[in-house]
């Protein structure tokens, strides 16, 4: 099997989870990111988020108001300049995140289990080489080697 069939069939397994989550939680995978990354930063500035994460303004605010009709996230104003609008995830944001690690973690062991031991070691070795070393400007340029 050739390299850029083993890429498709990577992607056809990532998008499964994808679907399989979207499934389970009605949260889209882009929305789910953002949540994830509130989750995580604790409170993020609604401007920050389009900036840091590479998502136009509109978009980004349409995500957060999605997340926010759920209930899952709360927009509060800063107490020293009224103008900035941070995002906290709320107790039941909380435990949408949670449920979505928790499904991360199987989907993980499930995926690298279907592997024997030491297969498994060097394939964890090699997925973490390739990710340290991926240059993701460099992906789509053409390379004469």
């Amino acid at each position: 099997m050739d390299e850029n069939i083993l890429l498709h069939k990577l992607i056809e397994i990532l998008q499964y989870k994808n679907l399989y989550q979207f499934e389970t939680s009605n949260i889209q995978p882009q929305d789910m990111y953002i949540l994830e990354r509130i989750y995580f930063g604790k409170k993020l500035k609604v401007k920050d988020i389009s900036k840091e994460y590479n998502i136009p303004a509109s978009t980004a605010t349409g995500i957060i108001d999605r997340l926010e009709s759920k209930n899952y996230i709360k927009r509060i104003r800063n107490n020293t300049d009224r103008r900035i609008v941070e995002l906290i995830v709320t107790e039941e944001g909380s435990q949408v995140i949670q449920d979505h690690i928790n499904q991360d973690k199987i989907f993980a062991h499930n995926l690298f289990n279907t592997f024997e031991e030491d297969k498994k070691m060097v394939f964890t070795q090699l997925l973490f080489e390739l990710i340290s070393n991926v240059n993701k400007e460099e992906l789509f340029k053409q390379n004469n080697n």
